[in-house]
């Protein structure tokens, strides 16, 4: 049976202390209920996150009460978030992944922030099979059009090095951001970064010395509408992290194995990846 994983990103490393990549993973007959499903609920109109509660949603929910606004969210939660469908997130701060970042030898290969969640949200779902024995199995990975797609390739390459056996059963795509499977995955992350985006304002250092951190332990940072928890509940303390950008230097030390290996890929792919890292403020 073949697998379907859309991830959307929130939060931009110029202006946010956290971004998050979130999405779900599902086999085709569990998508195409909750297309249908989502379809339903919005009657074919386009759901975005950034614009929910504002006069520019298509929606009208500007005009909606609080309880109707969170009583619509909580309805689309359960679409997606349904029995056969895992709900995953990677978030980071951006603050020391820049700092990290200045430290590696090949940086274009890492990519920014956005890029090492992402790379992290997709390790996720290779978990996932890894533990259910279901690796073999083929999976695309879809993502939106955008300007982010060099980097979302970059990734998949990544993925290829790690698991070079698995090659011909993964995919990977990008579909314009009204595509109705692209919206749960918009939602999952908006809701994930506006968690840790209020975790960070009480407390800007998310890391606890481990390399990743449960979404749950920040559960006092939930909306009190219920509307996180109905999003991300049963997925929040295994398949939805804040990472500590440290697990970034073991990608970091496998990308430098590689092209020791492979000394011929060093030049064409500095030709292809332009990702300079800004300054840390470290260095500032």
């Amino acid at each position: 049976m073949t697998l379907r994983a859309y991830f959307d990103g929130s939060g931009k490393e110029d202006d946010h202390p956290v971004i998050t990549v979130g999405g779900f993973l599902a086999d085709v007959p569990t998508c195409e209920a909750i297309e249908q499903d989502w379809e339903s609920a919005l009657g074919k109109r386009v759901f975005h996150f950034a614009d929910f509660g504002t006069e520019y949603c298509k929606l009208g929910s500007g005009e909606w009460s609080a309880n109707e606004r969170s009583g619509f969210l909580k309805r689309l939660a359960g679409i997606v978030n349904r029995q056969g469908c895992y709900i995953i997130a990677a978030s980071m701060e951006v603050a020391p992944f820049l700092d990290l970042i200045q430290e590696v030898e090949h940086p274009q290969e890492i990519g920014p922030a956005f890029s090492a969640c992402a790379y992290l949200a997709l390790t996720s779902v290779e978990t996932i099979l890894v533990q259910e024995k279901r690796r073999s199995v083929k999976l695309r990975y879809v993502f939106e059009k955008g300007d982010r797609e060099h980097e979302i390739s970059n990734v998949i390459f990544g993925l290829d090095k790690a698991n070079g056996e698995l090659h011909r059963l993964r995919g990977h795509g990008f579909e314009p951001k009204e595509t109705t499977l692209l919206q749960p995955a918009d939602l999952i992350a908006g809701i994930v970064q506006r968690c840790v985006w209020r975790a960070h304002k009480a407390f800007p250092c998310l890391e606890n010395g481990k390399p990743r951190t449960p979404l749950q332990t920040f559960e006092r940072h939930y909306s009190e509408d219920g509307v996180t928890s109905a999003v991300v509940s049963n997925h929040d303390l295994d398949k939805c992290w804040v990472y500590s950008p440290l697990v970034t230097q073991s990608r970091a030390n496998d990308v430098e194995d590689y092209l020791m290996r492979h000394p011929e890929e060093l030049e064409k792919r500095k030709k292809i990846l332009r990702y300079k890292p800004k300054p840390s403020k470290k260095a500032t």
